[in-house]
């Protein structure tokens, strides 16, 4: 029987917090992109972060960080989520989606107070941070730990595949800012180690692909618990690449009539920094074009994305045997 796994903690100095900082590909071309706002009254945009109104302490977080110049998705959602406006921002990945619904939250949490205490028998954060991955729940956490530092606000991230009691033990140490895949959430809510009732803010990133990975009954469920304040009591701000059917729906259910809405760049459009080429090859030849293109990219790091686990692990055992070097992983 194996053992539950427990993730190492990140290091807590200044130095590891603070380290690190790695900006999207291209980020400075972002401030080239036409933005579209749409909703009744939208405040300004800003033209810097010294423009928004908050805590010296936060002002000094967000120049360690090193973020100096707001992209565009920042410049108009971060006065957007400070006035308490509910928000839906299309922003294609990379273009600094995080730090524009975290550093207004913060800003604001530090104007109100912190209420979260390690010796409430049930945690009550004031916000919540859902996002469909593991690996992108945790950078967003990564980058709260930055913005909160030394300001008493005290971030938790707990996610599935992890033990259940390390979940609970990190929440039960106080909890102001939850970040969580939706699964691990809904279970800690389950057996009460999450109480919803104190809930300003509920963030929900990359909607488009939680609905694409089947998430939406698990969204229905969670802003349906009987403590869960009802969307006019509460700001609910929600990031996504593309505008589908699917997440208008969601959006008419989780956000307040007066909605505003943030179009950065060409909506649904390919990602401007990748080069895309299409090779229409037949069944067989696949794998023999796949080797040519491997042979030519040469020692450059390549990922090649399959259908199924068992095609994953073939082709990494095919291209070891060629030489090449390869590993797989899946599930």
């Amino acid at each position: 029987m194996s053992m539950p796994y427990v993730p190492p903690p990140p290091p807590d100095d200044e130095q590891s917090i603070f380290a690190h900082h790695q900006t999207g590909v291209n980020f400075h071309k972002y401030d080239e992109h036409f933005v579209q706002v749409s909703g009744p009254d939208p405040p300004n945009a800003i033209a810097s972060f010294e423009d928004i109104d908050m805590n010296s302490l936060l002002a000094v977080n967000i120049s360690k960080a090193g973020y100096f110049k707001p992209t565009p998705v920042q410049r108009y959602s971060i006065p957007i989520i400070l006035a308490g406006r509910d928000l839906m921002a299309c922003s294609q990945t990379g273009s600094g989606k995080t730090a524009a619904f975290l550093v207004p939250i913060v800003a604001q949490m530090m104007r109100d107070g912190v209420t979260a205490t390690i010796s409430k028998e049930q945690q009550e954060p004031e916000c919540i941070i859902v996002a469909p991955t593991r690996e992108l729940i945790n950078q967003i956490f990564l980058e709260a730990r930055k913005f909160v530092f030394g300001t008493g606000i005290r971030p938790v991230v707990v996610y599935g595949g992890t033990s259940r009691s390390h979940s609970i033990h990190q929440v039960m140490q106080g909890c102001s800012i939850l970040c969580a895949t939706l699964g691990r959430l809904l279970e800690l809510i389950q057996n009460r180690t999450v109480g919803l009732q104190n809930v300003k803010y509920l963030v929900l990133d990359e909607a488009d692909r939680m609905l694409d990975m089947g998430f939406s009954l698990d969204i229905k469920k969670l802003i349906t618990f009987p403590d869960m304040p009802q969307k006019d009591k509460r700001q609910t701000v929600m990031f996504s690449a593309t505008f589908p059917e699917e997440v208008q729906r969601l959006a008419g259910e989780l956000l307040k009539t007066d909605v505003l809405f943030v179009v950065v760049g060409d909506m649904g459009g390919a990602c401007c920094d990748v080069q895309q080429r299409i090779l229409q090859v037949s069944q067989p030849l696949k794998t023999q074009k796949l080797i040519e293109i491997l042979r030519i990219t040469g020692d450059e790091r390549t990922m090649v994305f399959v259908k199924t686990k068992v095609k994953a692990d073939f082709i990494a055992c095919f291209l070891c045997q060629l030489s090449i070097p390869a590993t797989s992983i899946h599930g």
